[in-house]
């Protein structure tokens, strides 16, 4: 039986993800970077990820139809860095994160619990440490600290997506 790596996340409109993309390259070029948004890494707010047999896939998929179309509201937080130590599963070798936190609302917590209860073995932090974000990058080096004015704030307008983790938590083929 082979087994993969599947996610449910949450999309960002695309003005917020023109811009975050552009927030990760600020941050994060000439930093050694291992992961930084762009087409084979979109923004995204993970619902849940998983390891499950290749052929419970499409049970995912079905579950997020009752989904598509729906707008979720995100509120970002602030930025956070932190340090990655070696080991990570999505980041073995270790590096610096970045990333924005979102508000672990009751909406989406409800929605994270859902997938949650389809039973596959989940990846990440999972149930009460769940913590909504938009992962801008991962790099070896520090990276740097950009003008605060180009840090979005407020809520962002989320839609439903699914498919493959790629390498660093990447989504590059998600399903919509």
């Amino acid at each position: 039986m082979i087994h993969v790596a599947y996610g449910v996340v949450l999309r960002p409109d695309v003005e917020t993800s023109r811009s975050v993309v552009e927030l990760s390259h600020a941050i994060g070029d000439g930093h050694e970077p291992l992961m930084l948004l762009g087409g084979d890494a979109p923004p995204h707010v993970s619902v849940l990820h998983v390891e499950c047999a290749e052929d419970h896939v499409a049970g995912i998929v079905a579950a997020t139809a009752p989904h598509r179309g729906r707008t979720f509201r995100g509120k970002i937080i602030g930025l956070l860095y932190s340090v990655i130590p070696p080991g990570d599963h999505y980041v073995p070798t270790g590096g610096y994160y970045f990333g924005l936190e979102i508000i672990r609302s009751p909406e989406l917590d409800a929605l994270h619990q859902e997938f949650l209860r389809l039973g596959h073995t989940p990846l990440g932090l999972v149930d009460e440490d769940y913590r909504p974000h938009i992962t801008l990058g991962v790099t070896a080096e520090p990276p740097s600290r950009p003008p605060f004015s180009t840090i979005p704030t407020g809520v962002v307008r989320l839609t439903m997506s699914c498919g493959p983790v790629g390498p660093f938590g990447t989504f590059p083929d998600l399903v919509n």
